[in-house]
């Protein structure tokens, strides 16, 4: 990674462009052509260094509900359980973390009804008990990370 990659990547983190031509427009901030953008962050998600590019929306504004989950997965179906609760579109996050509780996924819906009946379903299908965590208060924070 050279330091026109950790300028892109700062620019996508911090404020990426709404335009047309979003990668035309970080091509004039930092000098290089709109192929060049695209070429170089292509090879950045390639290379994991980005995982996704999308805007972060706010729930209740769209009248929506998430839950924080905590679930015990024993590593004999864990990857099993993994994918089936990524195939949710609704799943903004879902990490493995040490602990008896070792999987952790947020989940976004319409309605609190709806996010119920996909973890119980994963209950039932795999013989889990999901921890659910609704919201209470958002404390937000700016994830940033400066390259």
């Amino acid at each position: 990674m050279d330091r026109v990659d950790k300028k892109i990547l700062n620019i996508i983190q911090e404020e990426f462009p709404l335009t047309k031509r979003p990668y035309a427009a970080i091509g004039e901030i930092i000098g290089i052509s709109e192929q060049e953008a695209i070429k170089r962050v292509k090879r950045l998600k390639q290379g994991g260094y980005i995982r996704r590019i999308g805007p972060v929306l706010e729930p209740k504004k769209l009248n929506y509900t998430s839950t924080l989950c905590g679930v015990h997965v024993d590593d004999s179906i864990l990857m099993e359980v993994v994918k089936e609760i990524n195939r949710h579109r609704g799943v903004t996050h879902n990490y493995e973390r040490d602990g008896t509780l070792n999987i952790w996924f947020t989940i976004t819906a319409p309605t609190a009804q709806s996010i119920e009946r996909f973890l119980s379903r994963l209950e039932k299908k795999y013989g889990l008990t999901i921890f659910r965590f609704p919201k209470k208060r958002v404390f937000k924070i700016m994830a940033y990370f400066p390259v």
